[in-house]
């Protein structure tokens, strides 16, 4: 018997893969920059903004549409980085692998901020997911008070403020008009 190998350096996201099928599946885990990240269980309010996106986004889901919106699949930014947004729409693709675990092609990502994850979402997601050539809309949704960020490939990626619960997060690219209203919806928060 040798002595062990130490993995040193950066994780590639199959190693990712190799270590987070040893985690209990309830353990959220993102690939940073080759480092595997942990995040803290969501709270009640984030998740139901979140049902309230997915209900929302799905009123625009007919045959036909060659999009979906999915929960809790990654981005393969690159061979170190795979974020996991809480919901991304990505092209429709019925030819594709049902057991893949990340895209790359992705068209629009949403987080839900929470206060562990407020910066890396605002700064370094922003800028790993406006470098997809296949995003048109990155939308950041604050949980605390009714505040979403919206940036879209239109504008350049400008950072685009809504905080009336009567605006509308507007991803043109899809024809898909979100009223802030619906996303708050039972929050609590006016």
């Amino acid at each position: 018997m040798g002595v062990p190998t130490i993995q040193t350096g950066p994780m590639t996201v199959e190693e990712f893969y190799g270590f987070t099928d040893t985690r209990p599946d309830e353990e959220k885990w993102e690939l940073i920059e080759g480092e595997p990240v942990l995040n803290a269980s969501p709270n009640r309010l984030h998740q139901r903004i979140l049902k309230n996106l997915v209900r929302g986004t799905e009123a625009f889901e007919r045959p036909g549409v060659g999009w979906e919106l999915l929960p809790g699949l990654g981005v393969r930014i690159s061979d170190r980085s795979r974020p996991e947004p809480d919901a991304l729409i990505l092209p429709k693709n019925v030819s594709s692998d049902l057991l893949e675990r990340d895209r790359n092609d992705v068209i629009v990502a949403f987080e839900i901020l929470s206060p562990s994850t407020r910066d890396r979402d605002l700064r370094w997601k922003r800028t790993a997911y406006t470098n997809l050539a296949s995003l048109t809309h990155y939308v950041v949704i604050a949980q605390d008070m009714v505040d979403v960020v919206a940036f879209a490939r239109e504008n350049e990626f400008a950072e685009r403020h809504l905080r009336s619960l009567n605006d509308s997060i507007e991803l043109t690219a899809l024809g898909i008009s979100l009223p802030l209203s619906a996303i708050y919806r039972d929050t609590g928060l006016k």
